[in-house]
């Protein structure tokens, strides 16, 4: 039953001959269209291998698209259709998620039957697995939103809005094999006032001491603010949720943007969020810092600091890792960044009229 409503099709058998058939392009810094498509997520895995998933609406399905580069984004794969998943949410942070654990890669797709899977990529042999499904309550997660996290070795945590206590609270999982397998879903943050805000993507992000990072907006007193919960037991038990910046965004509706966070090798999280019009940079127990007007801003965590990019009245800006340049990477949506350790450089992918861009950034 869950192959046919999936509709997974040949991916294990074609993938090796698929990830061959490279398009070339003249310079590492091209911009290059990868097709039609929408809501970009990437994830550079240890081996530098670059690897981005996306949906594609299909009349009135919505499938499943797959792209890669083993040289350094000089040249990508055609675009693989790993499956079709004919409620797949999609658009205002509704997507594909990618996170890259030590062996494996797993993506996780929401639908809006209102259930979360994962297919997980061996990236010793090519191969992707058939989809589970994450979420052990059914047709809790109708929103279609969530985060991914990878950790040490082959740790893996999703977080999502679900409703199964009647509102949209945060619950989440844990994987231990790289999302081949999951535990049970366990709640991370249990709304104080009829649930937390219902369609802001929540972020996750692991500490390299293996704390999970969840970042999501709250719904709290008439104020949709952003705040962090952590869990030292690999999402077993979380500590008290902390708000993030002093300021209020009074609202009575939901903004749809989640933002997103990193964590640097001391251990100091900086998050990004937007508040009315407008995106900040913050650090938990810190006032926060209003870097210009936008939305949907990410964050990339590097030697040099931390990278930040946002749509800014349908540009996509880019803030350079040490804030002291910022620089427009042309018109564009829905950014997504990855680091090349070796090379010092970024990776973004974005939309831009329906199709999917990616651009290399130097840091």
């Amino acid at each position: 039953m869950l192959l046919s409503k999936i509709g997974m099709i040949m991916v294990i058998s074609i993938m090796l001959i698929f990830q061959k058939d490279l398009r070339p392009v003249d310079a590492i810094e091209t911009e290059q269209n990868l097709g039609v498509g929408s809501q970009p997520e990437i994830v550079i895995d240890p081996q530098g291998i670059i690897r981005i998933v996306y949906g594609v609406k299909n009349g009135k399905e919505r499938d499943l698209y797959y792209v890669s580069s083993s040289d350094g984004g000089k040249s990508y794969s055609k675009p693989f259709m790993l499956g079709n998943f004919a409620q797949m949410g999609l658009g205002m942070g509704r997507g594909p998620q990618i996170a890259g654990s030590k062996d494996y890669t797993v993506v996780t797709i929401g639908d809006h039957h209102g259930d979360l899977f994962a297919i997980n990529l061996s990236n010793a042999t090519n191969q992707w697995s058939a989809p589970i499904k994450v979420n052990d309550a059914d047709t809790t997660a109708k929103e279609a939103l969530s985060g991914l996290g990878a950790g040490k070795n082959h740790d893996v945590y999703t977080a999502w809005l679900d409703t199964r206590l009647g509102n949209n609270n945060l619950y989440g999982a844990f994987s231990a094999d790289g999302g081949l397998t999951w535990g049970k879903n366990r709640l991370i943050y249990k709304g104080e006032q009829q649930g937390i805000c219902d369609c802001c993507k929540p972020s996750v992000f692991f500490d390299q001491n293996g704390k999970i990072n969840v970042m999501f907006r709250n719904k709290l007193n008439g104020a949709r603010n952003m705040y962090l919960i952590t869990s030292k037991d690999k999402g077993e038990h979380f500590g008290q949720a902390q708000k993030l910046g002093t300021g209020d965004y009074m609202i009575n509706a939901c903004p749809m943007d989640g933002g997103d966070l990193t964590v640097d090798a001391a251990g100091k999280v900086t998050t990004v969020w937007r508040r009315q019009m407008d995106v900040y940079v913050a650090t938990p127990g810190s006032p926060e810092l209003k870097l210009g007007a936008g939305r949907t801003p990410v964050t990339l965590q590097t030697s040099e600091g931390v990278a930040i990019a946002w749509e800014q009245d349908r540009t996509i800006q880019f803030r350079s890792a040490d804030g002291a340049k910022l620089s427009s990477l042309g018109n564009g949506q829905y950014p997504k960044l990855a680091l090349i350790k070796k090379e010092k450089r970024a990776v973004c992918v974005f939309e831009r009229e329906g199709n999917i861009i990616v651009k290399s950034v130097a840091l």
